[in-house]
């Protein structure tokens, strides 16, 4: 048996092989366990982390001095949870019945992504970006998309193509990444890098979204960002409908015969059978004061049917959208 109180150090290349999976799991419920890099890496290289926080490692040692995507992804998984420091692992992680080995075929998410702009993008050097944007969903499957070059123009290029959005599929969006790359094609047709963004998956909600860009150690860079639009649907639900204006309210409220709306005309036609005796009182009253005031009763009749007699003081407000959030949590 394990007590919550041990803590064993591991190198990368001296952790439990696959054989042993189950019982290195079964350790990282009751114990904990820590990952450092092999003394091999001169360089200051990392390896992938994504593996080790799969089987369970709670503590995985990573050279911060190093910009590389490892180092983004830490930093993304670690943004949950407030920035405390502390992530909960996974529900299913604490199961008997779970292998991260083992081939997953159950699709969690369906993620469709079109990357529609960027402004401000950093300049390489004294020359002219001609900026791409790398779409990367990195988790138990890795899969990436690219956008065309858009020649010489760093401030403000806009993406025309493709016209529909890009779908990746999520298998364990609590162990999978979405991450943006922005590089720029130099005269050799090589990729620089200029900036990057990663989201962990769970974090991420659907509609047009502003992506704050970062430096490669994870710095805000100032004005640097993403226009995208974003469709986050859960797989077997249908997808969400979002309404931009009231005449597909109304249209929705013929198909369903939901009153989710409330309309000034059907109102009126209904609130005139229960209130006859009323409304007998409020013609004559309106006829008596057209003829003093000598306006025509139609006219009258027409300018006050705009508004029903018991009209709630807040139907105008119908709906509102707001399309600046930001992609980031």
């Amino acid at each position: 048996s394990y007590s919550y109180k041990e803590i064993r150090s591991f190198v990368e290349n001296k952790i439990p092989g696959k054989s042993r999976t189950k019982d290195f799991l079964r350790y990282n419920r009751k114990a904990l366990s820590r990952i450092y890099p092999k003394g091999q890496r001169v360089e200051s290289s990392n390896y992938d982390p994504y593996p080790l926080w799969a089987v369970g490692c709670h503590m995985v040692a990573l050279n911060y001095q190093t910009a590389d995507k490892y180092t983004q992804l830490n930093s993304a998984l670690f943004n949950l949870n407030g920035r405390t420091g502390y992530v909960l692992q996974p529900e299913m992680m604490r199961s008997d019945s779970y292998d991260p080995h083992q081939q997953k075929k159950k699709v969690q998410y369906n993620i469709k992504i079109k990357v529609i702009a960027a402004r401000h993008l950093p300049k390489p050097g004294r020359s002219i970006a001609s900026p791409f944007v790398e779409v990367e969903l990195c988790g138990h499957s890795e899969e990436k998309f690219k956008t065309i070059v858009y020649r010489d123009n760093g401030l403000n290029p806009v993406w025309k193509a493709p016209a529909e959005p890009v779908e990746f599929t999520v298998y364990e969006p609590e162990l999978t990444f979405l991450r943006f790359v922005v590089n720029e094609e130099d005269m050799f047709s090589d990729p620089n890098f200029l900036a990057q963004a990663t989201f962990p998956v769970k974090g991420i909600r659907s509609g047009y979204r502003s992506v704050p860009l970062k430096n490669g150690y994870n710095e805000n860079l100032e004005l640097a960002s993403l226009l995208i639009f974003i469709s986050v649907q859960q797989a077997g639900r249908a997808e969400e409908e979002l309404y931009s204006s009231s005449s597909q309210l109304r249209k929705k409220q013929a198909e369903h015969s939901e009153p989710f709306l409330y309309d000034t005309h059907s109102n009126l036609q209904r609130s005139t059978l229960p209130h006859q005796q009323n409304q007998l009182v409020r013609e004559s009253s309106e006829r008596y004061r057209a003829q003093r005031l000598q306006i025509g009763p139609t006219v009258l009749q027409q300018s006050l049917s705009c508004v029903p007699p018991h009209a709630p003081p807040h139907v105008t407000a119908l709906w509102r959208t707001d399309t600046g959030r930001h992609l980031c949590l």
